[in-house]
């Protein structure tokens, strides 16, 4: 149930990140204060939040005793893409994305998630005593 929770909570951020972000662009031009920073947030915020839902719809993973596990898990995951995906942005804005740029920063992601997954292999859970 409390997995239901987490993914409700983090599909209401998504929406009203991704909503949010819609209103900035229609609304506010780029030359106010802070209009920019404000893009740049709500994108990582929609970014994060939709990678992990995504990938927890698309997955389903489930504990032991076949309960839903928490959409939350995915969310350093969806973070370092949506770092990622926004570095990529800012370089385009700079007019310096090359496709081999684009190759490199791919190929980036990949091997930190790589390092995490081997990383963390048998570390992060613990056993535990029935």
């Amino acid at each position: 149930m409390a997995s239901l929770v987490v993914a409700g909570v983090t599909l209401a951020a998504a929406v009203l990140a991704w909503g949010g972000l819609g209103w900035l662009i229609l609304n506010v031009p780029p030359s106010r204060p802070l209009s920019i920073l404000a893009a740049y947030v709500l994108s990582f915020v929609a970014i994060t939040a939709s990678g992990a839902l995504l990938m927890w719809l698309v997955r389903r993973p489930r504990t032991v005793a076949g309960r839903l596990k928490s959409p939350a898990r995915y969310l350093s995951h969806a973070m370092l893409l949506a770092v990622i995906a926004l570095f990529a942005l800012w370089l385009q804005t700079l007019h310096t994305l090359t496709p081999i740029v684009a190759l490199l920063l791919f190929g980036l992601y990949a091997v930190l998630e790589l390092a995490v997954l081997f990383g963390t292999r048998g570390s992060v859970e613990l056993p535990m005593r029935h």
